[in-house]
């Protein structure tokens, strides 16, 4: 099966079990970023994975389930991808909800020009890259945000900036492979729900915690 066709199949199947339905736009976008991913990869590496079934797993389909912890999704909404990498959940996300006000904060040069091709690509709207730490991005910036995400940077040595950056009633994202454990983790936090989910075809268990 041709690459794309292949991705097509396991992206819609997979998103389905997540319990994410995807319309035809949506997965042709998908399609396009999985393609332009596994171009870039070959020259500059963008992901820690190499193998493409694996990244349509762990990034595509691990990204989409983050859906679950922002529905309903109300207009002016704003989210931060700390440490984007090249997109992931952010552009995902964006995909899903095209009203999304998204910013990627990512410090490398060469996953940033991905990221911005990518969103010219796309022609996706209301998107900033940002090539900056989040330490250098909280105090550069007065802005506040209804999400902040984190998903494969350890949170403790940048908590005090991702706070600095939540609005009042803004909520702390994070992607973990096991529950929150207060005795463990960082105790200033307030964990106000956790979404535990199976990763489809068998890549694993993941938990959201909010």
């Amino acid at each position: 099966m041709e690459q794309a066709e292949w991705f097509r199949t396991f992206l819609v199947e997979g998103a389905a079990e997540l319990g994410i339905l995807l319309n035809e736009t949506q997965i042709d976008e998908f399609v396009v970023y999985y393609r332009e991913l596994l171009a870039w990869n070959k020259r500059i590496n963008l992901t820690a994975i190499r193998e493409a079934k694996e990244i349509a797993g762990k990034h595509f389909l691990d990204s989409i389930a983050c859906s679950r912890a922002l529905q309903p999704l109300s207009a002016n909404v704003s989210l931060l991808d700390v440490g984007s990498g090249p997109g992931f959940p952010g552009l995902p996300l964006k995909i899903l909800y095209p009203q999304l006000d998204l910013t990627l904060l990512e410090p490398n040069l060469k996953k940033t020009a991905f990221l911005r091709y990518v969103i010219g690509k796309l022609d996706l709207k209301n998107v900033i890259v940002i090539s900056k730490t989040v330490q250098e991005f909280s105090n550069e910036v007065e802005s506040k945000f209804s999400y902040v995400v984190i998903r494969a940077l350890k949170l403790g040595p940048i908590l005090h900036c991702i706070l600095s950056l939540l609005a009042g009633q803004g909520k702390l994202i994070l992607f973990r492979t096991k529950p929150f454990d207060r005795e463990i983790d960082i105790n200033e936090l307030q964990v106000a729900e956790e979404i535990a989910y199976d990763l489809p075809y068998g890549y694993g268990k993941r938990v959201l915690t909010i």
